[in-house]
């Protein structure tokens, strides 16, 4: 086992890789329509959960791009094995660019928005200030992330009006982490004597007593947040 397949393992029967589902993407997007075969560029897809959404919804003309993207087939979508963070693309080219997870900065989803077209980023913040200890076991510090009014104006100087933001809810929180830490147990336990599992067990021990133990189940905040590019001046 490498480390590499660490977050694959714990995510195995998760649609979504995080405290958020389609209800979430469905509240989100009231409103906000796409037209008819849009142009949609969804950077870091993972199994390309949110892609597959959008295609049951209505016809797109989508692109994902992941280190390792899912292999079941998606109407109107292509998932590609790459970087997403220097995947290359044309700017101001898509309806509606997408980052759950914030693997590409709120500046490049931006500029590959067309004017008039949709950002929709997912990003950590802060609910309340991080105690050394859980910033300490979390191996992070308070600057990697911003507290929830900074968050929500993390898109203007980008030229992009916020449309909607909807934070992560407690249970969806307690739902997902329970659920990957179940899912590492469950693994290690099918896999005795696996090179590398005892490494692997205790990533998924020390996330779940971050959660549990150490602050972090009232610290750690996720928002998806919903922005519109601004029209291109006359």
């Amino acid at each position: 086992m490498q480390r590499s397949d660490w977050s694959r393992i714990a995510h195995a029967d998760l649609e979504f890789m995080g405290p958020y589902d389609e209800t979430s993407f469905e509240r989100l997007l009231n409103g906000a329509e796409l037209p008819a075969g849009a142009r949609v560029l969804d950077l870091g897809c993972g199994k390309g959960a949110l892609l597959r959404w959008l295609a049951s919804r209505a016809p797109i003309d989508g692109t994902g791009v992941d280190l390792h993207p899912g292999t079941r087939p998606i109407p109107g979508v292509r998932l590609v094995t790459g970087d997403a963070r220097s995947f290359p693309a044309d700017p101001e080219s898509f309806d509606l660019v997408c980052s759950v997870g914030a693997v590409s900065g709120i500046g490049r989803l931006a500029a590959l928005a067309r004017p008039g077209g949709l950002v929709l980023l997912g990003d950590g913040y802060w609910r309340q200030p991080p105690a050394d200890v859980y910033l300490d076991a979390l191996e992070a510090t308070i600057d990697d992330m911003l507290d929830w009014q900074p968050t929500l104006e993390i898109g203007a100087p980008h030229g992009l009006t916020l449309v909607r933001a909807l934070p992560s809810s407690v249970e969806q929180w307690d739902r997902y982490e329970a659920t990957w830490a179940a899912n590492g147990e469950r693994y290690a336990a099918q896999h005795p004597g696996e090179p590398g599992l005892e490494e692997f067990l205790g990533w998924i021990r020390k996330g779940r007593r971050r959660y549990t133990e150490l602050g972090g189940r009232g610290t750690l905040g996720f928002a998806l947040l919903l922005f519109r590019k601004d029209q291109a001046a006359p």
